[in-house]
Parts: C-alpha cells; structure tokens; sequence
C-alpha cells in the first residue's frame, strides 16, 4: 500500500513529567492545546505487560512486522554525556528489562574490531560486548525476540578485513541466537532469537539479513525500501531541519511527522508491511544548538517549557483505544518526560477492552461461586 498523498503535520503538546491535552498542529489536520503540571511519580497499573516479558502473551503466528516493538535510536550512546552525542541514558541491559526490543547500532572498525561509534565519537565498547549481554539475557528470556540493525557509520580504519566479514565474524560467535533470513519472521520462528537487519554492504550479501542498505539520510518525507524478497519497510527519520526552526517549532514539526506516520501504520491493514518511526531529532547550526535529549525530553523556550517528543507521544497514545500496530519506534530517552512511555506502547499490542470485559467475566463468575458456596454452606 502507497502512502498517502498528503502527510499530516502533527504533534502533541506535553513537557517533561507532565500530562497535555490531545494536540495536533496546523490548519485542518489538528490544533495545539496547553498542558499542565501533575506528579512525577510513576504510576504501575497490575494488568501492564512486564518490560522483560512482554512478548510472552502474544501468539506465535504474529508477524513480527504487525507488531508495536519500542526500540531506541543510537542505542549504544549511553556511555559519553556530551549533550550532542547521548541518546541514551539505559544501558543495554536497562533497554531490554525495561522492553525495548529493537536496537539501532552504529558501528566502525578499528583494528579489525567492530567498535560502537556515534559519527565521530568512539563510544568505548565494542559490538561483541553488547551482543553477549543480549545473548545471556535472551537465555533467561526465551519468550522474547529483538531486532538489530547495524549500520556502518564510519570508514574503516588500519583494518585487513572488510566491515561485513567482521560482523559475520561477530555474528558467528553464537549462530543460534539470529536470524540471518532475508524474509519477514513470526514471532514464534523469532523467540529467543535477533532479526537481523543490515544497513551495510559487502560481497555476496544480498541473501543476509533483511536488506535496508536503501535507507535514506535525513529525508523530509517517509521512504519506502522494496527488498528483492518482498519486504517492504516504511521509515520515518527526519532527524534535522533543513534550516533554522527555533525548539517549538522543531518540536511541532516532528511530532507531526510522527504522528503521520503512527496513524499510517495503524490503518494498513497489510500486516507485512514493516513501519519503523524515529521520534529523535537535534538541531546545531549558528542560531540554535538543540540536543537530542532536549527534542525528546523538552526545555525551556524563554519562560515556557516547551514539551518533547516522549511527553507527546505519550499523550497521543493515550488518545488512542484499543489494540493499535505502530511498528517499531525508536525513540531517545524513553525513560525521561513520560514514566509509562514504553509500557503504553507495548499496551498497544492487546484488545484493553477485550481484557478489561475477560476479567469482569471472571469476576462476575468467581462471586457466582462464592454466593453458591455460601448457600450450600447455610
């Protein structure tokens, strides 16, 4: 299915720990609304799925793609604070239990080892170290399944191997836990195991993994890349404005391209159709030096606090009923601006309606028994 003709700009107003009326901005598509204060305490409903288990209640038949997978952006930049170069806060093992799924992994070789980089900046830890925490964590998470995608962000340097045969040399290291096919899985081919999929090129790799090497850089309009094993994957990454946009400018326009995209996904009902949506944007030029947390989490704007890309994706989730696939986003930050973020976007795979009339039933059934026993009893 094409994409519309016309895309939405959209977004939701909402700022770090706060709750915001629905919003959306420009013309007919939507309109902005204020926001207000409230606790920064996190709230656990009972019925949430569990951040390191969530996978376990969806069946087996699923396709993958049907899915609503939250996943991080840069994922590996959690080790230097540099505002311009952190996306992350978790470490790897705090993405997994807390439900992350999908993982963007930027990488460079040096010394003929792969190493985790975001542009210029080494980030200290290697490919290898981050796939071992997630093979041990997958041994005692066997219902779970992750997708990576690695890219190769830099050139090569003083190496003897090509990038490609490095990451099959790391890949190789424990074969039982990928899946290097270039077709769409489903859940149950995928349990205990990572989807590959490759943003890089190498000899003879056509068959290797899903095949997203057509990845556009910094498109202003969603993109389509058609893989020659019908695969069809749907991408949002708008990450920097063309030209100067002050923060709630950028902030707008971002969330409208997100939001786009989320109600794309949700009513393609062609559930082969992969969507993956970038929520992260940062913006440095002469007048306006905008860091990556400050477009997820939000910031002040003179007086005004001015709410990011979580708090907004949040409360459009909120607006949202029933069960919705958005297909994997990637955000910064997931934890900060909005407590709950992750685990409503995981929500977002079951009928909350449908489980909130099963467990009526199962009420309505056990004080059935109950007024039965004591009757017996009398």
């Amino acid at each position: 299915m094409g994409l519309p003709a016309l895309w939405r700009k959209a977004g939701n107003n909402q700022g770090q720990d706060r709750v915001a009326l629905p919003v959306f901005a420009e013309k007919a598509y939507g309109s902005v609304t204020t926001s207000h204060p409230t606790s920064t305490t996190a709230t656990r409903r009972d019925d949430a799925p569990l951040g390191e288990r969530w996978m376990a209640k969806l069946d087996d038949s699923t396709a993958v793609s049907a899915l609503t997978i939250p996943g991080t952006h840069d994922s590996a930049a959690y080790t230097n604070a540099w505002p311009f170069i952190q996306t992350q806060k978790m470490d790897v093992l705090g993405q997994l239990n807390s439900g992350i799924r999908y993982f963007d992994l930027r990488c460079g070789l040096r010394d003929d080892i792969v190493e985790m980089v975001h542009g210029s900046a080494v980030l200290g830890v290697t490919l290898s170290m981050l796939l071992d925490i997630m093979y041990l964590w997958l041994m005692s998470h066997s219902t779970e399944a992750l997708i990576v995608q690695i890219k190769q962000d830099r050139a090569s340097e003083r190496s003897s191997v090509h990038f490609a045969h490095a990451i099959w040399t790391c890949i190789a290291q424990a074969p039982i836990r990928w899946r290097t096919a270039n077709t769409t899985p489903t859940l149950g081919e995928m349990r205990g195991k990572i989807q590959l999929l490759r943003r890089f090129t190498g000899p003879t790799l056509h068959a290797y993994g899903i095949d997203v090497t057509q990845w556009q850089d910094n498109p202003s309009r969603p993109f389509t890349i058609y893989t020659w094993h019908a695969v069809q994957l749907t991408t949002q990454d708008h990450y920097r404005p063309a030209g100067a946009e002050s923060l709630p400018s950028l902030i707008t326009k971002k969330g409208g391209d997100v939001a786009e995209l989320l109600d794309h996904a949700a009513a393609n009902t062609d559930t082969g159709h992969w969507y993956m949506n970038f929520t992260s944007a940062y913006e440095f030029n002469l007048w306006y030096q905008l860091p990556p947390r400050e477009i997820a989490v939000g910031g002040y704007w003179g007086f005004r606090w001015e709410e990011g890309m979580n708090p907004r994706l949040r409360e459009y989730l909120r607006g949202q009923k029933g069960k919705r696939r958005y297909g994997i986003v990637a955000m910064d930050f997931p934890e900060s601006g909005a407590d709950d973020l992750i685990a409503a976007l995981i929500e977002s795979n079951h009928d909350r309606a449908s489980d909130d009339a099963g467990r009526v039933w199962r009420m309505l059934i056990a004080v059935t028994l109950l007024l039965a026993m004591a009757t017996l009893a009398i």
